[in-house]
This record gives structure tokens, sequence and C-alpha cells, in this order.
């Protein structure tokens, strides 16, 4: 996504949430990463090289005995643990995850996370004959995630890393984005956008009531820059910080909600158009999930003051309500 997700119920964020801030993301420079790289491993580190980045994550590749391998810096290692929890229990030739190999902290500000480092470029970064080509590939990752073994989980929404949902229904995952006492858009929202949310609100609960109670793996973030490719098929699924317990048409609904954005959510909505648009229900649980990721969105650049991106977000929300009326 042009923006990465937070999981914005996380404990160690939690507070700052309430308050109107966000997490910072780390700064730290190259040569102090060198320097704690060659530190921390016995094997000289060779070919340390900054990355594409999230909005909350420093990411630096880097190469030891001949592996190459990714550091990612956070101020927490939450998502970290939960990246580490997705390769155990999750991994397949049919989902590939990347290793964790170590998580820590460099610091009291500065966690960390070294993963193997998986071949392939970003979704979004390829050009269209090779995002239609994908297309099928990225389907089957999703069918997948969908057939994924729960029976040693509980729960809904977004999931601990001893694999507990949060929430006991679906449904009350779904609403909790507007629970008050974790939520505070009173706070966080300029009076404007508060008005334009009470436009959307209404329909977004009456969809919640009609969702099913399904549970499935859900990545949470799916389909664009979380997804690497080498241009014939998927070579990993990155980033498991906003995976939950749930419909698994969530993670089509990201596709949906990105598409004016992204030509490769795009093409994926379109796809799974024709490969889903006869289930029970369909349309409205796309809205309903459309509405609740558009939301969530315009919550965390709010709280980011972002506020280019809160007014599309929000504008977005806006358009997609309508198509329900």
């Amino acid at each position: 996504m042009p923006y990465s997700k937070t999981n914005i119920r996380e404990e160690s964020v939690g507070k700052c949430i309430l308050l109107g801030m966000s997490k910072n993301k780390t700064e730290l420079t190259l040569e102090e990463v060198k320097h704690f790289l060659r530190e921390r491993w016995v094997q000289e580190v060779d070919a340390v090289e900054q990355m594409m980045e999230g909005e909350e994550s420093q990411a630096l590749s880097f190469e030891c005995d001949e592996n190459a391998y990714v550091l990612r810096i956070n101020p927490s290692i939450e998502g970290f643990r939960k990246d580490a929890y997705a390769y155990r229990q999750f991994q397949s030739a049919r989902i590939p995850i990347p290793r964790i190999i170590q998580i820590g902290f460099i610091d009291e500000q500065h966690g960390f996370c070294v993963a193997e480092k998986m071949p392939g470029v970003p979704l979004q970064d390829v050009d269209s004959p090779t995002i239609k080509g994908l297309l099928e590939p990225t389907a089957e990752v999703w069918l997948a995630l969908k057939a994924c073994d729960l029976g040693q989980t509980t729960g809904y929404g977004d999931f601990a890393v001893e694999g507990r949902g949060a929430y006991a229904t679906w449904r009350e995952f779904l609403l909790s984005l507007l629970d008050p006492q974790t939520y505070r858009w009173d706070r966080v929202l300029p009076p404007a956008y508060r008005e334009t949310c009470q436009e959307v609100i209404p329909t977004f609960r009456s969809l919640v009531k009609r969702c099913p109670e399904e549970r499935a793996l859900v990545h949470g973030d799916f389909g664009s820059n979380n997804v690497l490719t080498d241009g014939q098929r998927i070579t990993a699924v990155l980033d498991w910080e906003n995976a939950k317990y749930g419909d698994p048409i969530f993670d089509v609904a990201t596709a949906y909600f990105w598409s004016p954005w992204l030509e490769c959510m795009a093409a994926q909505a379109a796809y799974f158009e024709t490969l889903l648009s006869a289930i029970g229900g369909y349309h409205e649980r796309l809205v309903c999930y459309q509405l609740y990721i558009g939301l969530a969105e315009v919550y965390e650049t709010a709280i980011q003051q972002k506020w280019n991106m809160t007014h599309w977000a929000m504008s977005r929300c806006v358009e997609i309500a309508h198509t329900a009326r």
C-alpha cells in the first residue's frame, strides 16, 4: 500500500495511539547500521545497502558468509515476532515466507529483525504485462491462505504470537474500530473529517451485521508491496504484522480499496470479480471491509498528520459507501 498499516491495537503503541501520536520511524545512519551488524555477527558483513522502506521500519540488505539477509529496524519488535510466528505456522511451497534469523534490540529505542532475503520485487513495481501474468499465481496464494489449518489457534481479528485472536467474533473485531476506548476519533480528527465519518459509519455498521463468521487466515495487507515476484511466480509474502483470523474476503477488499491508486491492485480486483462475484453477499462484504480499511487509514494518517492521504482515504470511503445505497 502507499502506507504500511499499523496494528493500532498493538499493546506496545496503544498509549501513543490513544494520545493521538504514532510510532516514530527510526533513523539510524548507514554507518551506525554497519557498526551494529559487524559487532553482532561473527563473520564479515558485506554489501550493506539501503532498501525501499515502509512508513515505520528502516530496511537494509546485507551479505554474510555468501548469504543474503534483510535487516529491519523499528521502535517495536511485536511485528517482527508475528513474522516469525507466521513463518513457523504457515510457511509452505504455496505460501513462501522469509525465515526469521534473529529478533532483538539494538538499544532501548531500536528493535531489529534479521531475515533471509527472498528473491524478487514487489508486485506494485512490475509492468502491466507482468501484472497480468501474475494474477492467477497471486490468487493461488490467497487461496492457500484461505486453506491454512487454524486448528491450534483461537479467536478472531488481530492475533498475538501465541495464535490467539483478540476477539470472540469477526463482527466484534470489525466494530472495534468504533470503540471509543481504543480509537479516540474525537481527538484525532478535525471536526470536518468527523462529520464526514458520521456519514459513512451507519453504512459500515449495517453491513457488519451481514458479514459471515468465517474464520480463515487473513494477511491484512495483501497484494502489492508485501508480495514479491520474479516475474513468473510469487516468491515471498512479507510483513505479517496485520495478520488476523476472519473472512478471507477481507484480503480481496484490500485490492478493491487501493485499486484507484495502484495498477496491480486494480488488476487483482478485476480478476477477483470474475472469480468470486457469485459468492453469496460478496459485494456487501467487499463494501464493509473496504470501509474498515479506509476508516483505519483515515485514523492512522490523521495521527501521522499526513493530511493529503487522510483526505484521499476519507473521499474513498464516501465513494465506496455510496455504492451500498
